[in-house]
């Protein structure tokens, strides 16, 4: 059985695990989701199965170690220059062998790191290692590579700056264009997903968590919650200025903007229990007053 330490590097193997704002289930809802393959620094020593974490995107919390495996630096570097493929699909089957009647090994959320097996290609399979061991096949189109890094972790890399620099390499790379019509493209997958209170799959999902995902997918880490904060990557701007890509706020509450006067957010409005588009336009059958009129600010990573 692992103990871990403060300052300790540890990746989540489970399929996906949720974070608490203290070490005790019961005292309040979970605040936050990782998900397998997901690495993440001990902040407060192991007790009594629980400990403090933070997450290669800056957010603390507290999680059952019984979900994680050690890691250490030169495992996060290794990992990669192999290359972490991203789970694409909403749910994605491993099986014992490259072929649907193979015996299913496990079951992966959208947003799990998985390792590809060298060499190990067939047609419309990959042979991937799970972070919990498990190896197998799965289909080729259930994987993206992996955009975003492990940077905040790293000695040599993290620091104030970490987010920001990652999201103008992502820039560099891709255009912002290409990183606008993604986040977009990241958010409308998504769409359907029951709202869940700190969630971040396709089983659950809230506010800030589709905000989250569909900007990681696309390589930028911005902050977890409904909040503009100066170390991340997204800056406010004014209302009019807004373009597709662009994280409108309310209180409390975030959504990512599509263009063409609509949203997309995951709601637990009664009406729209889950996530939906909704539009700023008064004159649209799907505008929702009640939102529009409380708009605290809206913000941009370029």
């Amino acid at each position: 059985m692992n103990s871990f330490v403060r300052d300790q590097l540890a990746l989540v193997s489970s399929p996906k695990a949720f974070l608490y704002d203290r070490p005790e289930e019961d005292a309040g809802p979970q605040s936050d989701e990782v998900l397998s393959g997901w690495a993440l620094r001990i902040t407060e020593e192991e007790r009594d199965g629980w400990a403090g974490v933070f997450t290669h995107y800056g957010y603390r919390g507290w999680i059952r170690t019984g979900h994680l495996i050690p890691a250490d630096g030169e495992m996060l570097k290794e990992r990669s220059r192999q290359g972490l493929l991203r789970v694409s699909a909403p749910w994605m089957d491993i099986y014992s062998e490259p072929d649907v009647k193979g015996r299913l090994l496990t079951c992966l959320p959208r947003g799990s790191f998985v390792l590809p097996a060298p060499a190990e290609l067939r047609e419309g399979w990959q042979k991937i290692l799970a972070c919990d061991g498990t190896e197998g096949w799965v289909h080729r189109m259930d994987l993206m590579p992996r955009e975003d890094s492990d940077d905040a972790l790293i000695p040599e890399t993290a620091g104030p700056e970490c987010f920001l620099r990652m999201a103008r390499e992502a820039g560099a790379r891709k255009g912002e264009q290409e990183l606008r019509t993604g986040a977009a493209a990241s958010a409308l997958a998504y769409r359907g997903t029951p709202y869940r209170w700190g969630g971040k799959t396709q089983e659950g999902i809230d506010c800030s968590g589709l905000a989250f995902m569909s900007w990681m997918e696309n390589g930028i880490l911005i902050y977890r919650d409904a909040q503009i904060m100066p170390e991340y990557p997204v800056r406010e701007i004014p209302l009019e200025s807004i373009r597709t890509g662009d994280l409108i706020f309310f209180p409390g509450h975030v959504a990512l903007y599509l263009g063409d006067g609509k949203y997309i957010h995951a709601t637990a409005w009664a009406g729209t229990p889950w996530v939906t588009v909704n539009s700023l336009n008064p004159a649209d059958p799907d505008y929702r007053a009640d939102l529009a009129g409380m708009i605290t600010a809206c913000g941009t990573v370029f």
